[in-house]
Parts: structure tokens; sequence; C-alpha cells
């Protein structure tokens, strides 16, 4: 590849960096609610003491500081070590910036709109398949930073008593995708969509 087509590969990838980032700001709001069943499904089978509701909380200062607050209804007491636990009925919340949930999503999408094909069908097949994976993502994502951050809040307590309880393996994935992991599976979930591509135009 030449000078010349670097630059410009790097400029349709800014490109369409900026036109996917400006879609999430005007209408991330819609596609997350319409994610709203899938998140608490995917929510209920990783905590199942808890009964989790999601709401989009908008922010008047900025539209760029929308946020995903979840409250989560405690069915059944939540042990935390010998001497604590948490009694049922207690609502525990916790939130996730909007915006920052999409960055996968636009990572990849980049990705796949600049990604060499033949024609525009291969294009539509690559693009519905980044669809596709990007919705798997989000709910590999979102939940688990959701629940992780409840489970931090109160695991301190835990640690201070007698026989604590073991730390849920979901708040290992949340710190991993916050150390950049969240990125990289928007990477991947691209190289999956244009491998699974040329599979299908071989068929």
């Amino acid at each position: 590849m030449s000078r010349r087509e670097l630059f410009v590969l790097t400029l349709k990838g800014l490109l369409a960096w900026l036109v996917l980032s400006g879609l999430v700001v005007f209408f991330g709001d819609s596609l997350i609610t319409g994610l709203f069943p899938l998140l608490k499904a995917v929510m209920i089978s990783m905590a199942p003491d808890l009964s989790p509701g999601l709401k989009l909380v908008e922010s008047a200062q900025s539209q760029l500081d929308a946020s995903i607050e979840l409250s989560a209804w405690v069915l059944r007491p939540v042990y935390l070590n010998a001497s604590h636990f948490i009694p049922p009925q207690t609502v525990l919340k916790s939130s996730a910036h909007l915006l920052h949930s999409f960055v996968p999503m636009v990572i990849e999408g980049s990705i796949l709109l600049i990604w060499p094909v033949q024609g525009w069908r291969q294009r539509l097949w690559l693009l519905g398949l980044g669809l596709l994976a990007a919705v798997l993502v989000i709910m590999a994502t979102l939940p688990a930073q959701l629940l992780g951050k409840l489970e931090i809040s109160f695991q301190d307590i835990a640690e201070s008593g007698i026989n604590p309880r073991q730390v849920p393996w979901f708040v290992d994935w949340m710190v991993f995708c916050e150390l950049g992991g969240r990125w990289l599976l928007g990477i991947v979930a691209a190289w999956l969509c244009i491998q699974l591509q040329r599979g299908l135009s071989r068929v």
C-alpha cells in the first residue's frame, strides 16, 4: 500500500468515525431503549437475586452527558459476609455513560465501512453482520458494567467481615472492559464479521 493510499484510507476512517459518532449522538437514546428488554434478560441471568429496571437519564447540561441508570430490586437476601447481607426489597442503583457504551459499535462500524469489498451486496452483508455483532458486544459489556458497579460499591463491606463472599465473575470482566477491552472487542467483532462475510461470499 502506497503512502497516498494509506492517507486516503485514514481519511475515510476518520469520516466514518465522525458519521457514526454523529448517529450515536442523535439516535443512541432510541437504540439503547430498544435494547432494554435484552439487557434486562442478560442481567437477570447474571444476577438472579436482583430484578433490574433500566431508564435513560438526560442531562440538563448537555445531550452528550446522558446516562443509563440501573435500579435493581433485591428479591432475596444477598450474602456479603458472615454478619452482613443486603435485605430483600432494597433498591440498588448504578449508571453508565450512554455514549461510552457505544464506543465498540463506532470502532467496529468504522472498520467495516472502509473495508474493501467487491460490490454493494458484499457491503450490505458486511454491514448487516456488523449490526448484529455490535448488539452482541453491547450485550456482553453494558450489563456487566452496570452490575459490576453495584458489586464494587459494597465489596469493601464484604471483605471487612468473616467469610466474605467471592467476587462475582462479571466484576473482573467489567474491569477488563474498562481498561481497554471494550475497544478490543470492537476490533475483534469487525474482524469476525469480515471473516464470516468472506466465507459467505464463497458459498
